[in-house]
Order: C-alpha cells, then structure tokens, then sequence
C-alpha cells in the first residue's frame, strides 16, 4: 500500500485516540455530542468544550458512518483499477457549469495528472476527463458522469464587483477537507486599469490555501463572480518588496472565463440580481454544484 494510505491510516488512528482523550476527560454527567463540521467530526465532551454545535445521538452515529465510509473508500482505492498504483497527488475545487458533468476548475489543478477523481460533499467519488485546457489563463474543463441537480449561476458581466465575496473549496488545513468548506474575502480596489482586451485579475483579502483551487467566489446572492487560482506568495513579494502582504488571493474573472466556456461549446449560465434577495445558506447551495477534484499520479 502507498506512504499516502498508511499515513492515511494512522491519520484515522489519531483522531479516534484524539477522540478517546477528549472523551476520558469530560464529565460523564454532562457529555454531549459536538459536532465540527469544518473536521466532519464527533466528539463527545461537556457543553462549556464544544467548540461546535450539540447534536443527537442519531446524528453522531450518521456523521460517523458517513465518515468512515468515505475514509473506507479512500483506503480501498488502490484496488480499484482506475488508480491502481497511483498516490493522491494534490486536491483542488471546481464547479459545475451545466447539470450534464461539466466542471470548470484551474489549469494547473489537473497538469500531469495519470487520473482525475471527482468527490462530492456526499462522499461519491468518481473518475473525469480533460476535455481543454488553457494553462495561459489557467483554466480547464473536465467532464464526470454526475448529473448534478444545480449548476453554478453567474453575475452578470456589466455588474460592478461586490465588497464581500464567498470563497469555496477545499482548503488544505492539514489534510484537506472531505466536504467544502467557506472562507469569507473581501474584494481589494485595484490600481490597475481594466480594459475589454486585458480584464484585471480580482485580488481578494481572504485566507487563501492549496485546495481552493479552482473553486468559486461568490457573492451575496451566490452567482459566480471570479475561480480562485492563486495566492499571493508571501516570502517571494517580501523578498522583492520588502513588504510583509499576506491572505491575498487572485481570482479570474468572468470576462476570461465566459470566453473560455464558450469556445467549448459551453454557454454559462447567468443570473441577473433579483428584486428582493432570498434568505439563504451560500455553503449549502454551494455544495450542490462545487467539487472535490483529486490529482493521481
């Protein structure tokens, strides 16, 4: 078995000792079940150490079904023929930009990949497909055989750039993340002047990390506005700078990205603002259409 399974394997091995410790010590008379959904995990400890939310006992047993499930999965995967003899590379995000298995995530997420697996926030994993690439603005298309029940909406190009945006991906915190998680940002003025020709690339206050990759911002009514593709390099900017910048990411914006989708046949799928904005979940609607995209090799 490759180094990335064993190590997977004593990964497993600590949270549940992790999850032993933390039991051994709480008060038995005030136990609860503390669900961290940025870990997708339960432990049971007293109220006053939750540092999540208090759920039931059906819950818990459900999450950590769930859980080892997907991790079962993920040590069998190299008996199955598609990955037989690979290792997990690296993990990014991409999105669906149609309900037929189109998923548009970076260039550089799927470069020298042997196999692509795409996994959703259910724990379905299967194979994709390059269908193009264009390493130049660092974009790329795969297909998958998930038919997803939602597509990912954009905003229109006319509309000005919101101040807050949404980003989701799967951001490395150790391991990366089995469903996606959200990470708010704030969008930075830009000095540069934008033209039809050469549209300036979004710079985003936000904690940017390997894994968002690909991914979608978001605005407040959860329509497209740029794919997260960088962040900014904090020792190389010093190094030439001398200034300390840090929690800067970079996103295309939907000018390139429109154009690229269309040259592959694809029309995406924009969303005008409504006239009175729904009350909703961004990271639940999110995570009908983002997705997991793992790189074998």
């Amino acid at each position: 078995m490759s180094e990335f399974f064993t190590h997977y394997k004593h990964m497993v091995l600590l949270l549940i000792l992790v999850e032993m410790a933390i039991s051994a010590n709480a008060t038995a008379a005030t136990l609860i079940n503390c669900y961290d959904d940025t870990r997708e995990m339960v432990t049971q400890t007293s109220s006053d150490n939750c540092q999540g939310r208090a759920i039931s006992d059906d819950e818990a047993n459900a999450i950590r079904e769930r859980r080892r499930a997907y991790i079962q999965n993920s040590l069998k995967a190299d008996d199955n023929p598609m990955i037989i003899g690979k290792r997990l590379i690296s993990v990014g995000a991409g999105f669906f930009v149609n309900v037929t298995g189109a998923v548009l995530t970076n260039a550089h997420v799927v470069k020298n990949c042997d196999t692509l697996i795409i996994s959703r926030a259910g724990g379905e994993m299967i194979p994709a497909h390059i269908t193009a690439t264009e390493p130049g603005i660092d974009l790329a298309l795969i297909t998958t055989d998930f038919h997803p029940e939602k597509s990912a909406a954009f905003a229109p190009l006319d509309t000005p750039l919101p101040n807050t945006v949404t980003i989701v991906g799967y951001p490395n915190q150790g391991l990366p993340p089995i469903r996606p998680l959200r990470t708010s940002g704030v969008i930075l003025p830009s000095k540069l002047e934008s033209t039809s020709s050469i549209p300036r690339p979004i710079s985003i206050q936000a904690d940017v990390r390997p894994g968002n990759s690909g991914g979608p911002a978001l605005d407040e009514l959860g329509r497209v506005i740029g794919v997260i593709f960088a962040a900014v390099d904090t020792p190389a900017v010093y190094k030439h700078t001398g200034r300390i910048v840090r929690d800067i990411g970079v996103a295309i914006p939907n000018h390139l990205t429109f154009k690229f989708l269309e040259r592959n046949s694809i029309t995406p799928t924009i969303l005008p603002a409504p006239k009175t904005a729904e009350q909703h979940s961004l990271l639940d609607d999110a995570s009908l259409f983002v997705a997991r995209v793992e790189c074998w090799r």
